[in-house]
């Protein structure tokens, strides 16, 4: 952490210095740890992604007759159980997953996570061969409950890296990974899996893809800016001063204050809104190549493409709303919780009617129903400015514990989503009828979890998050002073005094 004295003697000698490095303050360090954070996000989901259309090559039967390309004869409950079973993992290690994060930093728990996602991706093959899709299906749990560190790590890092005044902004950039993740596996897993050698191509190229990149995250990222060998000590000084300095100074490995968090209204409300917008997510992360090939009878090839364009809506949706809320609340125009309602409203409100109009959609409507699923996933993407960077508006030490809790809820919805749209669709996934059952359900479930959010959501920093909080009860006003004021500008008086 930073040294007390020495920052103390440097604001006396300058103290207009932060507040005008605060403003102006130019591409550093952390921006490189960002860059190196939405890596590993691209990385991850493309692991996760491509199982979507990689599963349509391995049971097209059309491949039957060719002898370098295995093909399966699974039903479509099946398919629903491999494609769900990366989140039984996913959701087992997710609160754990938080707590490692916040204990041994970002840095080394991301690491393990892009080797092990690797050489499971590069063993699937193998494994598919020799135990058919109940391996798989052990495969994606592993490579869940190795990802579960994803989300909780990165609000981890997000919390000890950015001031609150580029917090939306640049978290915005690394949560879109997500997006470019699944930008680019989806097109390219089509090309691959109508090349020789088929399906096994997807796992070897996104197995490579992970080790590449956990050599970029090992040499050029740290958990924290003081560990980072690149930082100077000015940039360092103006993250710390952005989070708040008695919590850069004093919070340390202070033990999760349960009770209270667990007790926050708005904490719920995140909860609410992660589950809905987990679920709509998953619909189409996982369903939408089915859909477009087997209702809208769009080819497997054209089906990738297709699918992958969504998702770039969605990211274009998640940068613009994450650069405009910023500066919307830059300028002082809105409370910051009224920027987080105003943009996870336009998320799931949008996400919910673009439902209802592809529901009523059809083979013969090929080109507005693409336009539709463009529309809802851009403006879904609205939700990166709204519940999902909420947490480190409530709790910028926590943040990664916080999100942990909510992930965990939203990794129920990851699993039944998959099952449940199997059981609707009843192996007939070209049935419109029961299609639009599903977009209709999945949209009341957004629309009810934002008017939650509407009424209980808050983007006030809650005080158990303060450095002092546990003894809050037991001082008087003059011991509750602001940390900063009472200890660190009167060091070089203590000091004076202390000489003989």
């Amino acid at each position: 952490m930073v040294d007390e004295k020495k920052f103390a003697k440097m604001l006396r000698r300058e103290p207009g210095r932060l507040s005008v490095s605060a403003k102006k303050f130019g591409f550093g360090i952390r921006h490189v740890q960002m860059i190196c954070m939405s890596f590993c996000m691209i990385a991850l989901y493309m692991a996760r992604s491509s199982l979507g259309v990689a599963i349509l090559a391995m049971t097209d039967v059309s491949r039957k007759n060719d002898t370098n390309v295995e093909v399966y004869n699974w039903d479509k409950k099946t398919q629903g159980l491999i494609l769900s079973s990366f989140f039984w993992g996913y959701m087992t290690m997710q609160i754990p997953a938080g707590l490692l994060a916040k204990k041994y930093g970002g840095k080394p728990i991301l690491l393990v996570a892009l080797l092990a996602n690797g050489s499971l991706c590069v063993l699937l093959p193998t494994v598919a061969s020799l135990g058919g899709w109940p391996m798989i299906c052990l495969c994606r749990v592993l490579m869940g409950l190795t990802q579960a560190c994803l989300f909780p790590a990165s609000h981890t890092l997000l919390g000890r890296w950015l001031p609150a005044n580029e917090r939306t902004t640049l978290a915005g950039v690394v949560y879109g990974g997500a997006q470019m993740g699944t930008i680019i596996a989806m097109p390219v897993s089509g090309v691959l899996a109508e090349t020789a050698m088929g399906w096994k191509l997807i796992f070897y190229a996104t197995g490579g893809s992970m080790f590449v990149t956990a050599g970029l995250w090992f040499w050029f990222s740290a958990s924290s800016p003081e560990e980072h060998p690149m930082m100077s000590e000015e940039e360092k000084y103006y993250i710390e001063m952005g989070l708040n300095m008695s919590t850069a100074f004093h919070m340390g490995n202070r033990p999760t204050p349960w009770k209270e968090m667990l007790k926050t209204g708005p904490l719920w409300a995140i909860t609410v809104s992660h589950i809905a917008n987990t679920v709509a997510f998953v619909l189409f992360f996982v369903d939408l190549p089915t859909y477009l090939e087997m209702a809208m009878q769009i080819s497997l090839k054209n089906s990738a493409l297709l699918s992958a364009l969504p998702y770039f809506g969605m990211w274009v949706g998640s940068i613009a709303s994450s650069i405009i809320c910023e500066k919307i609340y830059n300028r002082g125009l809105l409370s910051i919780g009224a920027c987080r309602k105003i943009f996870n409203s336009l998320g799931l409100f949008g996400t919910g009617a673009g439902l209802i109009v592809l529901a009523f959609m059809g083979p013969e409507h090929k080109n507005i129903a693409i336009a539709t699923v463009v529309a809802l996933l851009t403006m879904c993407g609205c939700t990166s400015a709204g519940f999902m960077v909420n947490h480190l508006d409530l709790s910028p030490h926590f943040a990664g514990v916080m999100l942990s809790i909510t992930n965990f809820a939203g990794s129920i919805g990851s699993i039944l989503t998959p099952v449940g749209t199997s059981l609707i669709l009843r192996n007939d996934s070209s049935d419109i009828s029961s299609w639009r059952i599903v977009f209709l359900a999945t949209s009341a479930i957004c629309v009810t979890a934002n008017i939650i959010y509407l009424i209980f959501g808050s983007g006030e920093r809650q005080p158990w998050d303060r450095p002092d909080w546990g003894n809050r009860n037991k001082s008087d006003a003059e011991e509750i002073r602001p940390v900063l004021t009472m200890k660190h500008l009167n060091v070089e008086e203590q000091e004076k005094t202390a000489e003989p």
